[in-house]
């Protein structure tokens, strides 16, 4: 019985563990696209939640780590896509810009 509980909470340790270097990988990737200038908020949410995975991990609290990194995961990747989302719109708007000054010098120059 104790070696099946071993296992299990061995197993459970494995998978939080997983999670949790899931979650510091997304928050990398989200901060590499400066997601902590345009969405601080959610990106500052996925950091708390990773060190309360990682506290709960250090009291052998496996399947609250991996929770608490599986929300840390999500918050990072929100913020991953609204950063990118928000890029795209910027970029977008600048190709409008640029189009209506093209139309300008159009016009100027076929007068």
């Amino acid at each position: 019985m104790l070696l099946m509980a071993g296992c299990a909470s061995s197993g459970s340790r494995s998978i939080a563990s997983s999670k949790i270097s899931e979650s510091e990988k997304a928050i990398s990737v989200a901060k590499e696209i400066n997601a902590s200038t345009n969405i601080p908020v959610d990106l500052r949410n996925a950091e708390n939640k990773l060190i309360q995975a990682n506290s709960a991990f250090k009291t052998e609290e496996y399947a609250k780590a991996a929770r608490l990194a599986e929300k840390a995961t999500i918050d990072a990747d929100y913020a991953r896509i609204q950063t990118n989302a928000e890029k795209s719109k910027n970029d977008a708007d600048q190709m409008r810009l640029n189009l209506v000054d093209l139309r300008r010098d159009l016009e100027r120059i076929s007068r």
